[in-house]
């Protein structure tokens, strides 16, 4: 539950090796690559001098970028035609890359397969082409079935043109309209696929006249065949019979190619995973720098991968490869380490929430185990039903099993969860508070506790959020906000005092009220002063990093904006207590309505209607409201978001093991749904 810990993983090895060893970090999917120039050339690159290091130390003031990109184009139309040929789909599978090899040799006897092939897959094209030429005939055909008249005729008038047009029907409306103004007959034959089906007959010497008018409406000419005689059934009939003896041709001439997809099937079946690669390669190249005879490769990988793949690269490559690794946290602030979230099957869904708002940076504690507790506590204090709560978990569960990404179906698993205890303890089973006692207490009848204990967990959560925000001050070493800031420590001890003060007021305690007061007003001067004070701390030479006029207008407004958010996020909590109350009033109202029905069957349907109301409606606004909480009153506290997501250059892979995966990860999602509803405590 953690931000994983990187090293920068370094390769520096002959040019005759590059695209072998960028294949084996690209199979090996955990390099986040960063510019190869640019970190050599930041304060952060120091390579001893020494005997295995003289070469790559000559090569270094010669680097220079890869900017030439190798063009597919050639190889992806022979692969595809091949793929075609042979009958295989693109798929990406890791066992095709196991065995060494080299991509243009590859290449080239891939280039030898397809000319033994090419004429015919050439002759395979025409005819499909002549094919689906002729069966639009057919299909256009099929418009003028009920007239009998030769087809012939009706293609090869001497004085007028005869034209099948498709137009859309606000097109065709248009055209109803002027039917005056066209110098043809025109006549409505069908509807097909939502447009209009008619016949256009013309004198040929105003083509071009109706041909203008027609091209104003985006008509669409539906071709017909000439040299057949007889009526549209009877072509058709025709047609037929040359399209089945052009699929047996079809079909003769793919029989002729067997015995070459025999020979040449293992090897075509690796083109698609293998151009792939090179392609990628040839993106991760654009982060390379070279020199005479060496290339330099950087990239961030986390610690638990680096042993792995140095092994797996020595073991391929040998000892003509340098491999170094340094850890991040050596590292100048200039190169920024990206941030790998590492959580437990609990709060792993919820990374997708905390990435909606930013990614931590690297020295930022993780949020998400924090957020994902909150968010729960929040969401099920407001929507609090066992019986709807159920439905939200089954949802949760049936999209884990459709959806690939399965991240919201866990987060609503969890939230159905937390739904179902809150639940338990209000007593409410699809609104209904008649059917289980209350653990804990009924919102409705207890109106002010829980107004008073959604502003009490407020007040709670927010002490949290300065303790946590004041931790990762301390992890940036961030003297400025994480004492004299207004989510540090000053604004804790300002926070704690505004609301001792405020009940000292309502209690009518004024005791020590004064000395609350200059605590806050000293808490306050620390804040408008934080700047000067932290580069005193700190021993810097310069007071401000500004202009000192500009710096007091902005911490003077922000003095006053902190006054009014502590005060405004407090009472923003309110809304749990009032969305818990308002859960159950807005099932009173359905109550309410099917208590009026006449019949048995009514009130049942009103009492339905009301819950997938409830649930679909009230559930996604009390969704957004703890969302709310989360990203104003508690982030703005502790989390600053700035990161950079870990994004190692990776292919999707298909293993041939999928199913034994797939059925893992059932039996996983079955321990885990049994995991959740075993914390609800049935009594």
């Amino acid at each position: 539950m953690a931000v994983e810990k990187m090293k920068v993983f370094g390769m520096i090895g002959s040019i005759k090796d590059m695209n072998k060893a960028l294949r084996l970090a690209l199979i090996d999917g955990s390099i986040h690559m960063i510019n190869a120039l640019s970190y050599l050339n930041s304060s952060n690159f120091m390579m001893p001098p020494s005997e295995e290091n003289v070469e790559a130390l000559k090569e270094m003031p010669f680097l220079k970028p890869i900017t030439k990109r190798r063009d597919f184009t050639n190889d992806e139309k022979v692969i595809k035609k091949l793929l075609e040929v042979f009958d295989l789909k693109e798929t990406l599978k890791l066992k095709y890359l196991e065995e060494d090899y080299d991509y243009d040799k590859y290449i080239e006897e891939l280039n030898m397969i397809y000319k033994q092939i090419e004429s015919k897959v050439d002759e395979l094209d025409k005819k499909n082409k002549e094919i689906d030429k002729l069966k639009a005939y057919m299909s256009n055909l099929e418009h003028l079935k009920y007239f009998n008249i030769d087809i012939n005729m009706l293609t090869n008038l001497k004085y007028l043109s005869f034209k099948l047009i498709s137009l859309s029907r606000e097109n065709f409306k248009k055209l109803q309209k002027n039917y005056d103004n066209v110098p043809a007959i025109v006549k409505r034959l069908d509807d097909h696929d939502g447009n209009i089906i008619l016949y256009a007959i013309t004198p040929k010497v105003l083509n071009e006249t109706v041909e203008r008018i027609f091209s104003s409406l985006n008509y669409t000419e539906l071709e017909l065949p000439k040299d057949y005689s007889g009526n549209s059934m009877q072509v058709i009939s025709i047609i037929n019979d040359i399209i089945i003896a052009k699929k047996k041709e079809i079909d003769d001439i793919i029989d002729s190619i067997k015995d070459i997809k025999r020979e040449y099937l293992k090897t075509v079946k690796a083109a698609y995973t293998r151009l792939s690669v090179e392609k990628k390669i040839e993106e991760m190249k654009t982060d390379i720098a070279y020199g005479n005879n060496l290339f330099f490769m950087f990239g961030y990988v986390p610690v638990n991968r680096i042993e792995g793949l140095k092994k797996m690269l020595y073991d391929s490559i040998g000892g003509g490869i340098l491999l170094i690794d340094e850890d991040a946290k050596n590292l100048m602030p200039a190169i920024t380490p990206p941030t790998h979230l590492k959580n437990n099957w609990l709060f792993k869904p919820f990374e997708t929430l905390v990435k909606m708002y930013g990614v931590p940076t690297y020295n930022e504690k993780d949020p998400t185990p924090f957020f994902a507790i909150t968010y729960m506590l929040l969401f099920g204090a407001m929507f609090g039903d066992v019986g709807q709560g159920l439905i939200g978990f089954l949802g949760g569960l049936l999209l884990n099993k459709k959806m690939k990404n399965s991240n919201f179906g866990g987060i609503l698993e969890r939230l159905g969860l937390t739904s179902m205890i809150f639940g338990i303890l209000y007593g409410s089973v699809f609104g209904s508070e008649k059917i289980i006692p209350a653990l804990l207490l009924r919102p409705m009848l207890n109106i002010n506790t829980m107004l008073l204990s959604a502003v009490v967990l407020g007040i709670i959560l927010i002490t949290i959020g300065f303790v946590y925000g004041i931790y990762n001050s301390k992890l940036n070493k961030n003297i400025k906000e994480g004492i004299f800031g207004r989510n540090g420590i000053t604004g804790l001890v300002f926070y704690w005092d505004l609301l001792i003060t405020a009940l000292c007021v309502v209690n009518g305690t004024y005791k020590y009220i004064e000395l609350q007061v200059i605590i806050m007003v000293v808490c306050l001067i620390l804040m408008l002063f934080k700047e000067p004070l932290s580069n005193i701390l700190m021993k810097s030479k310069k007071l401000y990093n500004e202009p000192v006029s500009d710096y007091y207008v902005e911490e003077g407004f922000g003095v006053i904006e902190t006054i009014l958010s502590m005060v405004s996020n407090t009472i923003s909590f309110i809304r749990v207590g009032a969305f818990a109350l308002n859960h159950v009033g807005l099932y009173v109202a359905f109550a309410t309505m099917a208590n009026m029905m006449n019949t048995r069957a009514g009130s049942i349907l009103m009492l339905i209607i009301g819950n997938v109301v409830i649930i679909g409606l009230e559930g996604l606004i009390v969704f957004i409201q703890a969302l709310r909480l989360e990203f104003y009153e508690l982030f703005s506290k502790y989390f600053i978001g700035d990161g950079i997501e870990y994004e190692p250059v990776h292919l999707n892979f298909t293993y041939e093991y999928r199913r034994a995966k797939r059925e893992t990860r059932k039996l996983k999602l079955s321990k885990q749904a049994y995991s959740l509803l075993s914390f609800i405590p049935f009594t």
